[in-house]
This record gives C-alpha cells, structure tokens and sequence, in this order.
C-alpha cells in the first residue's frame, strides 16, 4: 500500500470516528428550528422538513455501520469512501431545502436559517476535512440553495446577504483546505515514521542476528557445533572460579581418538568429518549439562567437569570410564563399520592455575595414557 492510500485510509477512518457529532448537531439542529417557527405560516412545512432531516439521519447512520463494516472487513477502498460521501449530500440536501423555506419569510426566521446553515458548514470544518470530497458533498448542497434564493431576490439586503454568505463559504473552504492539509502531514509525519522505526528495527534485529552468528563462529567448532578451544577457556576459567568461590572441584579430561586416522585415510575426509560428529554426540550424553565438551583439534576432545567433591578422582575417573563406554559400540559411516576408541588425560584444576597449564598438564597425561594402549586412561602426575 502507498503512502498517499495509508494517509487517505487514516483520514477516512477520522471522519468516520467523527461522525457522530454533525449527527447530534444535526438531530438537535433541525428539532430547535423546527420548534422555532411552531404558530408560524409555515409550520407544517418547517416540521416536514425537520421529519426529512431525521430519516436522512437514520439513513446516515445504517450507512455508517455499514461504512465501518465493510472497512473492518475488506479494509480501506476509494469506492467505499465515495459511498459515504453520497450519504453526506443527501443531508447536505436536507439542509439546503432549508434555505427555501427562508424565501419571503419574517426577517427573524430568515436569520435562524442563515445561521443554521453557516453553523452546520462550520461544523463540517472540523468533522469533515479530514475528507475533502466529504466536506464538499454536505456544505455545496447546504449552501447552494440558499445563495440562490437571496441572490435572486429583488430585495438588495437579501443580495447581500447571499454576497456575505459565498464570502463565508469561501472562507471555509479555505480553512477546510487548510486543516486538511495539516491533518495529512500530521499523518505523512507518523507513517515515515513507523516506516523508519520499523526499518531500524529490521536492520537492528538483522545485525543482532549476524552478530549471535558470528559470536557462535568465534567460539564453536564448525563441524560439531561444540565450544572451540577459546570458548573452552572461557569455559574452564568459569569452572575455576566457581571452585574457587564454592570450595569444590574442577577437573579435564583430554581425549585424543585412537584409529581416527585409518578412516580418514581409508574412506575419506567426509567419512572423517561424520565419525567426529558422532563423537561428539556420543560424549555429550555421557555429561552434565553443566559439564563442558570442546573440541580442540583434529580428534583431540576436552571435557570440563565443574562442582566435583573435594576428593574427586573417583568422580572423574566414573565419567572416563562413560567416554571410555561409548567406543565400545561400532560407528557405522557411509555404509562401512568402524571401529574407534580413545585414550584420555585426566587432571584436577587447583587454585592458582594458569589454563594453558592445566590443559598442557592434560594433553601430557592422554599423551601418557596411548602409551598405555588403546582405550586407557591416565593421570596427570602432579595429581
């Protein structure tokens, strides 16, 4: 939808929400002046005017459901808005029939029509310039007879009467143009911009979103989707501080896979890429969730285990034996049956320790537990 259709839509919904004032002005409009000329001549006209007045209100109003329907339903649409404005000439007519009844009438009663008229234009103002054709449609019918009447009249204050009153109109016109004016810019202001908070919002949820992509690049490894060794630090150090804090333990296990290096080899580097993905889902349902599993290397792995009992090396040494466990099974990849295993490293963190140390010390003893043979762990030697 363009900018013009949105403003025009919100306008159109204006003059519909407004809608009820000229109804009321008009309902009491045309009770008091047809209670005014009761005993006058033309009574029983001015009572059949006022009677017209009330089913063109009537009318008025099923069309105005009718108009916020169709709007609710089918949403804004020219056509729709022209319908309305026909509804508008029919009690633009209504009020126009008034200015008959004024011709050779008291001077008083001629005053209460002008009046009237001028003061249902007035109103027209305020309620309908927010549509322009709307305003046309009620006030050129509610002026024009009138101005005829007096124009034609051989009376010279009557043609002056007539005078002042396109003056009048004129006038108002000139202020509907200009009220309408500062309604459609008010509007064209507050649609740029939800145009421009929406597109900032756009563009901030865009670059939030390239920066959570990024921030995941930079801390995991593409291929398994596990924290990559700068993650792992952040990770370790997390650990060790809250050891620190709850006097508890931290400890890492470092795996290095025994027989990666044949299927690579043999079936390729796609059938390698699979296998340690399969690694890392297999070692994930053997640890906490609060535990961490990086991988580091090639086929190097490390596994954080945080909140152990002071004396933890059985606890760890439980969580290897679940890593040791999970090779047991055969890995099936690109329709051949491997078979991997690993050897791990085990250290507890203390106090102190710097991270690079800790995950040398680790590498040191998995290194220790290959010379052990396949599927063997082994200890740190400071622990």
């Amino acid at each position: 939808m363009s900018l013009q259709t949105r403003i025009d839509e919100a306008l159109f919904h204006r003059l519909l929400s407004g809608a009820r004032i000229p109804l009321l002005g008009s309902a009491f409009g045309g009770l008091l002046i047809a209670l005014s000329q009761l005993g006058s001549e033309n009574s029983r006209w001015f009572l059949l005017w006022c009677a017209v007045v009330y089913i063109v209100i009537i009318f008025r109003v099923y069309c105005l459901k009718r108009c916020k329907h169709m709007l609710a339903k089918h949403g804004f649409s020219y056509p729709l808005a022209y319908q309305y404005c026909l509804t508008l000439a029919l009690s633009g007519l209504a009020w126009g029939a008034l200015g008959f009844l004024a011709k050779d009438a008291p001077p008083m009663t001629v005053i209460i029509v002008i009046t009237a008229i001028q003061a249902m234009v007035m109103g027209g103002v305020v309620t309908m310039a927010s549509c322009i054709p709307a305003f046309f449609a009620f006030s050129l019918p509610a002026m024009l007879p009138t101005v005829l009447v007096f124009s034609f009249s051989e009376n010279l204050s009557s043609f002056i009467m007539a005078v002042f009153s396109v003056i009048f109109y004129l006038l108002m016109i000139g202020v509907a143009y200009r009220f309408n004016q500062s309604l459609r810019q008010a509007a064209r202001i507050s649609f740029e911009n939800e145009d421009l908070i929406g597109s900032l919002k756009e563009a901030y949820h865009k670059i939030s979103l390239h920066n959570e992509e990024l921030n995941h690049v930079a801390h995991h490894d593409a291929l398994t989707g596990l924290p990559n060794r700068k993650l792992l630090s952040l990770r370790l150090q997390q650990a060790m501080e809250l050891a620190k804090a709850k006097k508890n333990g931290t400890a890492i296990l470092y795996l290095d896979l025994d027989g990666f290096k044949a299927v690579n080899d043999q079936l390729g580097h796609e059938a390698g890429d699979l296998a340690l993905v399969e690694v890392a889902q297999r070692l994930s349902s053997v640890i906490r969730g609060s535990d961490t599993l990086a991988r580091v290397g090639g086929d190097e792995f490390v596994v954080v285990l945080s909140d152990l009992p002071t004396q933890s090396k059985a606890s760890v040494e439980m969580v290897a034996q679940k890593c040791l466990r999970v090779f047991e099974r055969e890995f099936q990849i690109l329709d051949h049956i491997c078979q991997l295993g690993t050897s791990i490293g085990l250290t507890l963190c203390h106090e102190g320790d710097a991270i690079e140390a800790v995950l040398s010390a680790a590498d040191k003893a998995m290194y220790q537990a290959k010379l052990l043979g396949c599927g063997q762990m082994s200890w740190a030697p400071e622990c």
